[in-house]
């Protein structure tokens, strides 16, 4: 048999099989050890000892080493190096950051210096950040269908000095019909012609869609052309597509100031402006961040009252400036137009003129403090466009420069326009220049109508200058003093320039003195000077009183008004005596009801006599119901209660009573906004059940909603009164279960049990929890109006 014999491994042999186990080693450990230092960890962050309410994901980089997001650490409330603007950043290559990690609770608390903490951040008011909402974002509207139908009519009798009397009947009328994909509005009125036949003449017809989602509404039909402060609207009857943020009331458009500062301790942090306490929060410890304050438009000084827990107060001065020039960093308006001008609206000659023009015009808010501006118009014979931008002036104001050429048949032309508006410490200054050079031309230029616009005013101006002062005086804002100045200069026409002051006064407490002086030359010449004074007699009554020198003549009026203490249902009336070339008295009264509006009005001057009445007010077809109602600019709702005489209020005021359909039409709606309506229960009938007692609505423009508070105006409900074998009242507590359904009820005190959806015939089941059970049976008749109560129903 062979003989092995062990002996001792070489140096060569050795280092070979140390290198094969690394190898080993390294392939059996190296995925372990990768996926146990990539892992990823979801912490809660505490901040020095403060809790962020926040999971923020780390990823464990091994050794003992976490890196996380830059952007989720900033929302953890510390801030990373400024040159890891995004992406992982580790925690060891923060200056100055310390953490403990405890991974057993999934927490890691952070202990920051206060150059690293990240500014809390909060916003006074929604996000405006348009151009990434999504359309779900928006507030659900309440769409709904029907007719509405607005009129105002006039009845006037004249009587003049020889005895002739003459009678005129005219009316002014709103149609729409709304659908939830859109409004069909066809105005109208209603007049005499010369034969003494009533006659319509139409005004404006269109279709409107709107997309609150994206704050864009489409109309098709008589339109009007919007563009920059420089540009002149017109009416075409085409198609029209346009930014209208009013579909949005949730969105900031305009760019509000913020404020930074740092809190100790926790704190609260007050905005007042004009006395007016604006916006109050809380924030934590550490420095913070207060975007979009909601401050007036203008520009003034705002006062942050910061009060820590202890009582200690810091007050800052902070200046701001809120004006409708500016446009939000990243919100853009724009509006596209395209159509045939149309001419003589509302008179004998309305028609359409020929050829196909387009407008359109853009606005974008490049910064917070920089709007950038383009329009352009087209057509036949015509190609214009302008550019232009508004800068904010520090916390002054703004001030705008437009530039703009034109090329058509009859020649090109250049337009440049400049207009500020200043805040210069007390005063406000506001001021346009406009000047065109050849023969600068847009749509209003080339189509006017030659029977209604003089030639030489169709064109734009040579120059046109304007400026306007307007500066507080004394202590309180008690007196102010304005003065305007105007020089316009036409290529066919003669030059005008004015000039005017006044001077406003409060005198003898809330009476105040107004004196105004007035200078016109050129083609116009005119001048007048006027005193007026304005005497409140109590909250619901005044006196005016006014002389006027015009020319060369003298005249004066005085006029006195009221009102009652509530506006609808509520009187007004007012009375005023003329004298000047030919004296004259004249009264009217008002009568403002829910149904509509009726103003009965007289007037004799110099041997004439007149008596009028006009009656404005809406027909609504909505609802499930027909109404009648105040006259209907916005929206409305159709609140359904189910039962008559139930008191209905909007936004805390009262609307009115239901009638005997149970429904009320509530008018004067804010379209797209929040509207709170509720009803008093106390009016529903005993047997009536209520599941909500105020509801909130969003309308659309020019339509209605309905709301139904889902009232059941009789319920079949009962107090039911159980006893048992001996005829004693049922223990309170007991499990009752109604006709085989379970809906939680329990007996109540003397054995009492309340139940609605009652059958003719019922049946009850009581347990209790130690294991008694009794059951009961009983009929019940309705009786509307009364609560029904059934008494010694014995349950054995």
């Amino acid at each position: 048999m062979p003989r092995f014999r062990q002996g001792s491994l070489g140096p060569r042999q050795l280092l070979i099989r140390l290198l094969c186990a690394w190898v080993l080693c390294t392939a059996l450990s190296g995925p372990l050890a990768a996926q146990e230092a990539g892992r990823d960890l979801y912490l809660e962050v505490f901040v020095n000892g403060r809790p962020m309410n926040l999971i923020t994901r780390f990823t464990d980089l091994g050794g003992g080493m976490l890196s996380a997001d830059a952007e989720e650490l900033r929302n953890s409330g510390v801030l990373p190096d400024a040159a890891a603007v995004r992406g992982e950043v580790r925690l060891d290559q923060i200056p100055g950051l310390g953490w403990r990690l405890i991974e057993a609770e999934q927490t890691i608390r952070l202990v920051v210096p206060d150059a690293l903490l990240a500014p809390h951040v909060l916003s006074a008011a929604p996000d405006a950040d348009l151009p990434s909402a999504e359309e779900d974002a928006a507030p659900a509207v309440d769409h709904g269908s029907g007719l509405v139908l607005n009129y105002g009519l006039n009845l006037e009798t004249w009587r003049g000095a020889e005895g002739a009397t003459d009678h005129t009947v005219s009316g002014s009328f709103d149609a729409r019909l709304f659908l939830p994909l859109g409004a069909l509005t066809h105005g109208f009125v209603m007049a005499e012609d010369q034969d003494g036949a009533l006659r319509q003449r139409r005004l404006d017809s269109y279709w409107r869609s709107s997309f609150p989602g994206k704050a864009v509404q489409v109309q098709l039909g008589d339109i009007a052309t919007r563009g920059p402060g420089w540009s002149r609207p017109v009416r075409l009857g085409g198609a029209m597509v346009e930014r209208n943020f009013g579909l949005r009331p949730d969105l900031v458009t305009l760019p509000l100031p913020g404020f930074e500062g740092s809190a100790a301790l926790p704190s609260t942090v007050e905005v007042f402006a004009d006395s007016i306490r604006t916006y109050a929060t809380e924030v934590p410890a550490g420095p913070f961040r207060i975007d979009d304050l909601p401050l007036a438009g203008g520009s003034g000084m705002a006062r942050v009252v910061v009060r820590d827990v202890t009582g200690r107060e810091t007050q800052v001065d902070l200046p701001f400036l809120v004006s409708d020039a500016l446009l939000r960093r990243g919100m853009t308006d724009f509006a596209l137009a395209a159509g045939r001008p149309r001419l003589g609206i509302g008179s004998e000659t309305d028609r359409y003129a020929g050829g196909v023009f387009g407008v359109a015009t853009l606005r974008h808010g490049l910064t917070d403090g920089l709007t950038l501006m383009a329009h352009a118009e087209g057509g036949e014979d015509l190609a214009m466009a302008g550019l232009g931008a508004t800068v904010r002036i520090a916390h002054l104001g703004t001030a705008s420069l437009s530039l703009a050429h034109s090329r058509a048949e009859r020649g090109e032309g250049s337009l440049l326009d400049l207009s500020t508006q200043l805040h210069l410490g007390r005063a406000q200054v506001s001021g346009r220049i406009t000047r065109t050079s050849g023969l600068f031309a847009d749509i209003a230029a080339l189509t006017a109508d030659p029977d209604l616009v003089e030639p030489g005013l169709a064109g734009f101006p040579r120059h046109l200058a304007q400026l306007a002062v307007s500066v507080p005086l004394g202590p309180g804002g008690g007196s102010a003093a304005s003065l305007f100045l105007s020089d316009l200069r036409h290529a066919d026409m003669g030059d005008v320039s004015s000039i005017g002051a006044s001077y406003n006064r409060r005198v003898w407490g809330d009476a105040s003195l107004t004196l105004t002086a007035l200078a016109q030359r050129g083609v116009q010449e005119d001048r007048v000077i006027a005193a007026q004074l304005h005497l409140p007699l109590g909250a619901r009554r005044d006196v005016a009183m006014m002389t006027e020198r015009r020319g060369d003549g003298w005249r004066h009026h005085v006029s006195a008004s009221g009102r009652s203490k509530d506006r609808v249902p509520g009187w007004s009336w007012r009375l005023q005596a003329d004298r000047g070339e030919h004296p004259a008295l004249h009264g009217s009264a008002t009568r403002e009801g829910r149904l509509g509006r009726a103003e009965v009005a007289a007037r004799v001057s110099d041997g004439h006599r007149g008596l009028g009445l006009r009656l404005d007010g809406s027909m609504v077809a909505a609802g499930g119901g027909v109404f009648l109602s105040r006259r209907i600019d916005d929206a409305f709702a159709v609140v359904d209660v189910g039962a008559p005489g139930v008191e209905v209020s909007a936004e805390n005021r009262p609307v009115g009573r239901t009638g005997h359909s149970g429904k009320l039409l509530v008018p004067d709606l804010r379209a797209y906004e929040a509207n709170s309506v509720t009803i008093d229960p106390a009016g529903l009938p005993l047997d009536a059940a209520v599941g909500v007692t105020k509801q909130t609505v969003r309308p659309a423009h020019h339509a209605g909603a309905r709301v139904d508070f889902g009232v059941q105006a009789s319920a079949r409900e009962a107090l039911i009164a159980l006893v048992g074998p001996d005829g004693q009242p049922l223990e309170v507590g007991g499990k009752v279960v109604l006709n085989g359904v379970d809906d939680e009820l329990l007996v109540g005190f003397d054995g009492e049990v309340f139940a609605l959806g009652l059958q003719d015939r019922n049946e009850i089941r009581v347990s209790y929890p130690d294991g008694r059970s009794c059951a009961a049976g009983f009929d019940y008749a309705d009786q509307p109006g009364t609560l029904t109560e059934i008494r010694g129903v014995p349950c054995l």
